[in-house]
């Protein structure tokens, strides 16, 4: 599930297929989605880009594995250009008019050619050292995106500035991380040590720690439950499994102000409602 400008891409990974749509026919209850054939049922993704679909091409040896390139489709479903290579495609997000892809071997960013197809270009992260992009996040009022790199890293990208990468070493494993859609120089990432940094977007250096939860390591399989990050008006929420609890930290004085105790062990999380706008 992904939106960007309006759109909305529903990408089914069993089927093979996308439903393209506009948060209008939701909303209207006139449901009449685009649907794209793109190829084998595989792990991918697809992206609304104005009057165009980007979408996964899945590895034609082994759709099981993950996806080797990027497709740009029209209104009419039909191909647009060649494809564009992103072996272990994984993760994408929009910021401001500017999406991006994780690759093992970079980033595919697409941007704005005006009435004509979206430009996919290839941007290599072999500067950064041994590591790969595969989630992303994107900033609201400012243009870049938060990326996780390796076990112990993340990288704040700024596609067309003169400096595209600047990477931060983390003190320990990153677990998990998000980025404020109001504040919008702050960053919050959480280590398997508990500690919660917030990471200025501006000085690409971590302003403030703060020890929220117990530890929780990195080790073992990738569902197990661990925190998940979600900022919610002026506060950051993080979900603690173990304790069964929902923390809230103030994003202005970086301390944990109350917890919610719910049922059972939270895990993902995700904040509804707000724009991160302010308004009079």
């Amino acid at each position: 599930f992904f939106e960007n400008g309006g759109r909305i891409a529903m990408f089914y990974d069993g089927e093979g297929r996308a439903d393209i749509f506009s948060e209008g026919q939701v909303l209207d209850g006139k449901f009449s989605p685009l649907t794209l054939d793109v190829g084998a049922p595989h792990h991918g993704l697809a992206a609304s880009f104005g009057d165009y679909v980007i979408h996964s091409v899945p590895d034609p040896e082994d759709a099981s594995r993950r996806p080797v390139a990027l497709r740009i489709n029209d209104s009419s479903g039909n191909q647009v250009g060649e494809d564009v290579a992103c072996p272990g495609l994984h993760g994408q997000a929009g910021s401001g008019g500017v999406l991006a892809f994780g690759c093992h071997d970079g980033i595919v960013v697409a941007m704005s050619a005006g009435a004509a197809a979206p430009e996919l270009r290839h941007v290599s992260t072999a500067e950064l050292g041994e590591g790969n992009v595969s989630t992303l996040r994107g900033g609201t009022a400012l243009q870049f995106f938060l990326t996780n790199y390796g076990q112990s890293a993340v990288v704040l990208v700024e596609p067309g500035a003169e400096t595209t990468f600047r990477k931060v070493d983390l003190p320990m494993r990153r677990v998990d991380f998000a980025v404020d859609p109001a504040k919008t120089r702050n960053t919050y990432i959480l280590t398997e040590d508990g500690k919660l940094h917030l990471l200025d977007v501006l000085s690409g250096k971590i302003e403030k720690s703060l020890q929220l939860t117990e530890p929780y390591s990195m080790d073992g399989h990738w569902r197990d439950p661990r925190p998940r990050l979600a900022v919610a008006g002026d506060y950051l929420a993080v979900t603690d499994p173990l304790k069964g609890i929902i923390r809230l930290v103030d994003t202005d004085s970086f301390a944990e102000e109350r917890t919610i105790k719910v049922e059972g062990m939270p895990y993902t999380i995700v904040a509804v409602g707000g724009s991160g706008k302010q308004h009079d």
